[in-house]
């Protein structure tokens, strides 16, 4: 299936071809789509709209096993995080605002990000690869046949224009907004992920009451993904989808900003000493190592993380001072190596606690099945999304 850049005519017969390979794919998963997860709509033979669950989003299932692209859609993919396609494109505005725009009319688009990509599949392996840590799909991959397939039946005739965003550095100063207009601002776009009001879900964390300060919030809004990413420019590092200027404006986030500066937390001046344990080695730790001593500094990437981490015998390692602000999905310890967390293993259980860490100091043990070789550092590892809060690497005191 060709994806190129084509002629209106050539590129009709692409379609075509599509709905064809769709069809024959879908129509061998008519009885299941257990392939990609049950996400509750009923496939028949008969046309039938299904509800997204937002006001003036509909989609509609004209063709058997249709239901099977709208899975693809809605659903997160296997291997990757928690994160689906309609976590940051909504189908056709206006519905709740994501960061990305919609893709109701993507299968129209003559290119993609910005002009850098010239077909369809390679933008979606973009946020396949970028934001749902997931593998990259094929031409022949069922879910991307399905996936095409779906949107194309629904996309409106004719060409469609292609989309320029623009990725832009937070203000100098973000003070002063309205903070109650932004909290309505923020559960019309931001409680996408983090939940109305800011309670959170499984994919983001709940941030209300956080007191974050205007500047922090800035950055996360304005440049956050993969530092090194391909397609986007200009960005600090994490997980969370930027929000580019025509998506968010300065005015909103500003309002956004004040309403995250609202502190409700409990305070956490003080130290204190809260040994965090996880015994999974069903035994006492021998103390052979050569890395035995070795230390790491945590570096704070999100979240205040910081401490001193050292290997104190064969499964043991205890980070003093231990610093974070207890917040997240689910946050664990995790051990990897050369800094590859994703196929990295816990060694603590969840983090979160109100009021988090200040001082702290935490012990995290090696599981079973797993030695000091399989790591060469720690992180304070965002399990649903694959965030690095914060991370540090061994080495000689």
């Amino acid at each position: 299936m060709a994806l190129t850049q084509q002629t209106p005519k050539a590129a009709e017969l692409t379609r075509a071809r599509a709905r064809i390979s769709w069809v024959a794919a879908a129509g061998a998963l008519a009885l299941t789509v257990a392939a990609c997860g049950d996400s509750g709509t009923e496939t028949t033979d008969s046309a039938s709209t299904s509800e997204t669950g937002e006001t003036g989003e509909t989609s509609a299932s004209t063709t058997a096993g249709a239901g099977e692209g709208e899975t693809v859609y809605s659903t997160p993919v296997e291997g990757g995080n928690s994160f689906t396609c309609e976590t940051c494109h909504a189908l056709t505005e206006p519905a709740l605002r994501r960061p990305g725009h919609p893709i109701g009319d993507a299968t129209r688009r003559p290119s993609y990000k910005n002009g850098k990509l010239q077909a369809m599949l390679p933008a979606v392996n973009s946020c396949l690869e970028e934001w749902m840590l997931a593998d990259p799909w094929t031409e022949d991959d069922p879910r991307w046949q399905a996936l095409y397939g779906w949107l194309d039946e629904m996309a409106p005739e004719g060409d469609a224009p292609p989309l320029s965003f623009e990725i832009v550095q937070p203000l100098a100063d973000l003070t002063g907004g309205d903070a109650d207009n932004g909290r309505a601002i923020f559960n019309g776009s931001c409680a996408v992920c983090h939940g109305a009001d800011g309670v959170g879900t499984n994919q983001a964390p709940p941030v209300a009451g956080a007191g974050y300060s205007e500047d922090y919030t800035g950055q996360r809004v304005r440049t956050s993904g993969l530092m090194d990413s391909p397609v986007y420019d200009g960005l600090t590092g994490g997980r969370m989808p930027f929000w580019a200027a025509d998506r968010l404006s300065d005015a909103e986030l500003i309002d956004i900003a004040a309403w995250l500066a609202i502190d409700d937390g409990p305070d956490t001046t003080t130290g204190t000493t809260d040994p965090t344990t996880t015994t999974t080695t069903g035994g006492d730790c021998d103390s052979t190592h050569p890395w035995i001593g070795y230390t790491a500094e945590l570096q704070n990437f999100f979240h205040d993380v910081g401490g001193t981490a050292e290997i104190v015998d064969d499964c043991t390692i205890v980070i003093n001072n231990f610093t974070y602000d207890g917040t997240g999905i689910d946050v664990r310890i995790y051990g990897g190596l050369g800094g590859d967390y994703d196929n990295g293993f816990p060694m603590t259980e969840d983090l979160l606690k109100p009021g988090g860490y200040n001082g702290t100091t935490l012990v995290a043990t090696v599981p079973d099945g797993q030695t000091l070789d399989d790591l060469d550092g720690i992180s304070v590892w965002c399990v649903d999304v694959g965030v690095d809060f914060g991370s540090g690497v061994f080495g000689p005191p």
